[in-house]
């Protein structure tokens, strides 16, 4: 019994020692810090932006993901706009919008949405090779000017004379939710 018990003090104390060496070791991080290219323009003063990837061995695939996929994210962004713009409208407006004025003008937005979808921009446009894979990988960034999109907008609604929008409070509102102050 007694040698079971030096044995297990000498198997603690040889554990403690081991673990408890005085000798720092740096770990390095096995995950690498990496900004995306063109990520950086964000929605901001007035203008809608969103960011593409593509990858791909080709170069025209890479562009043709990274464009489309950036095109889906600005869509989706000024449809979240365009209806919060709508929804401040309606509740601002002191004598309402009767339903068949909100109908219209909402199939108007939608169709000015899709013409100014077409007429984006690429503002940031990055290409990088990785030499190992040979995959080729296209950053864009693609932008909506806000004060085009309302231009656009009131025209076609100017095309309906039926529908009245109080230019001032629309654009306001829809500015306000792109972070451009008026």
């Amino acid at each position: 019994m007694k040698k079971i018990a030096y044995v297990m003090v000498a198997v603690v104390a040889l554990s403690m020692t081991a673990c408890g060496s005085s000798k720092k070791v740096e770990r390095e991080s096995p995950i690498e810090t990496f900004v995306q290219p063109c990520s950086e323009l964000k929605t901001a003063d007035g203008m809608l932006r969103a960011w593409g990837m593509g990858r791909s061995d080709n170069e025209t695939t890479a562009r043709t993901k990274a464009k489309m996929q950036a095109s889906a994210e600005l869509a989706e962004q000024l449809q979240r706009v365009v209806l919060a713009t709508a929804e401040d409208y309606t509740t601002e407006l002191s004598g309402g919008i009767d339903a068949a004025s909100k109908r219209l003008l909402e199939s108007t937005v939608k169709t000015v949405t899709k013409q100014t979808l077409t007429g984006t921009v690429i503002v940031c446009d990055e290409w990088h090779k990785d030499e190992q894979t040979g995959l080729i990988t296209n950053y864009v960034t693609m932008e909506i000017d806000g004060e085009e999109f309302l231009n656009n907008l009131y025209k076609k609604l100017e095309d309906n004379k039926s529908v009245n929008v109080d230019k001032e409070l629309l654009t306001r509102l829809f500015m306000k939710q792109i972070g451009k102050k008026l």
